[in-house]
């Protein structure tokens, strides 16, 4: 590979980020030769020290996707991000989907937990009518209190789940560091 080559590779990968976010990178790697050529490197010494042109758009495009998601967050966007993420490498899902999908998990168990205790007057309700109606009116009012706490546990549930959304793009991003890391420049 030379480095027209490399550049025309890397110009495709880049096709779905902005156009000036991709001009502004394609300006960097034509710089980023002409200084190491300056410098007396051959090409194919630039191009040892440099990842292939996919693996580079791959990175970058995960990393535009965490940063849409950032400023425009909603589900979709998230999963964009994931995904992208996600098509950096195998142990990508170890490392993002087991820990995403624990903690959904726990998410989705405390929300229906409180859609339970929110419901629970309206299931002491029924189940007094049908079983006959002694002692049910302390019951009911238990019940009530059930309810409460359903609620709060339904708001903290919310906080959760936006402090939850910040948290996944932070660690996406330093998920995408650690393998920038990891594979040669």
């Amino acid at each position: 590979m030379d480095k027209i080559t490399f550049l025309t590779e890397l110009e495709m990968e880049l096709d779905e980020l902005p156009i000036e976010e991709k001009d502004k990178l394609m300006n960097d790697y034509e710089n980023h030769f002409y200084n190491q050529e300056t410098k007396g490197k051959s090409e194919k010494e630039i191009l040892s020290d440099l990842k292939e042109p996919h693996a580079i758009g791959k990175e970058l495009k995960a990393k535009e996707a965490i940063s849409y998601a950032k400023v425009t967050p909603n589900l979709r966007n998230i999963i964009r991000a994931i995904m992208a993420s996600l098509s950096l490498g195998v142990i990508s899902f170890i490392f993002i989907i087991i820990p995403l999908l624990i903690f959904l998990g726990i998410l989705l168990l405390v929300f229906l937990f409180s859609i339970f205790l929110i419901l629970f007057p309206i299931i002491l309700i029924i189940t007094s009518f049908v079983k006959g109606i002694q002692d049910s009116f302390s019951n009911f009012l238990f019940s009530v209190s059930y309810s409460g706490i359903g609620i709060v546990l339904i708001a903290i549930t919310i906080i959760i789940t936006r402090n939850l959304y910040r948290l996944v793009l932070k660690y996406l991003s330093w998920y995408i560091q650690t393998i920038k890391g990891r594979i040669k420049q």
